[in-house]
């Protein structure tokens, strides 16, 4: 049997989104997509794997800074997309720390991620829209961004629910990204730890936790919010201007 997760030199949480039960049997395809956390980390030997994997799409979800301090690494005959998935009101690292330092806030759980979730439902749906029609065209791609949890975790939510996988299913995905960080202190989009700076102001860590946790009841939520607000990854994607040919072209590539 295959496995999920690819074992890389450099990237720790790098693995496939095939695999995955289909509602109404079958699984997921393996070796179309896969889901990263940043890819600056990526070995010779990591690029040429990659490059046997016929990889030749990456998307990278990062902000222009992220990008700019940690450029990607590439596969030969690799393009990159860049699509940078930030906001102000959004959960990033680097906002929080801001509103920490303004102490503006005390904590940040649960309800708040999956707030973040969707405020980036509503504000990047064309982002969303560009990975979908690239997937459609059955090129194995990658999808990443600094973590690879919660922009990355979003894109794959999308492409897992329209392929038809159970909610547990996209749920138990996303918290993978639990056991392949290698530090779950890490500062998303800084690559330094974010408790020192909360202990520093008197605040307690346990109460930021799902910020570097990737908690099953936050994609759990999202994934009720997709549903209840859009009715689901092919209504909320046709929204955003994905034709009907390329949501049926994805649902049949990454079905097995």
């Amino acid at each position: 049997m295959m496995q999920r997760r690819v074992d890389l030199d450099g990237p720790s949480n790098f693995r496939d989104l095939g695999g995955l039960p289909v509602t109404g049997g079958g699984s997921t395809r393996f070796g179309l997509v896969y889901r990263a956390d940043r890819l600056c980390t990526l070995s010779d030997a990591d690029l040429h794997r990659l490059e046997d994997a016929g990889v030749r799409h990456v998307f990278d979800l990062r902000s222009e800074t992220e990008a700019a301090d940690f450029p990607d690494r590439l596969p030969a005959g690799a393009c990159c997309v860049r699509l940078p998935m930030t906001s102000d009101q959004t959960f990033q690292a680097r906002t929080v720390y801001e509103r920490i330092v303004d102490g503006d806030i005390k904590s940040y759980g649960e309800a708040e991620m999956v707030a973040g979730y969707l405020r980036m439902l509503e504000n990047f749906g064309q982002s969303f829209a560009r990975i979908v029609r690239q997937v459609a065209r059955g090129e194995p791609t990658v999808i990443h961004c600094t973590a690879g949890k919660d922009r990355t975790g979003l894109a794959s939510m999308l492409l897992l629910d329209l392929a038809g996988v159970a909610a547990e299913h996209i749920v138990a995905d996303y918290a993978l990204s639990s056991e392949r960080r290698p530090s779950l202190q890490r500062d998303q989009t800084e690559a330094r730890s974010l408790v020192p700076v909360l202990e520093d102001y008197g605040l307690d860590p346990v109460e930021f936790a799902p910020l570097w946790e990737a908690r099953p009841a936050v994609m759990s939520a999202t994934l009720e919010g997709l549903h209840d607000r859009w009715g689901g990854a092919a209504a909320y994607l046709a929204a955003a201007g994905v034709e009907d040919s390329e949501l049926a072209a994805v649902r049949a590539l990454l079905r097995a």
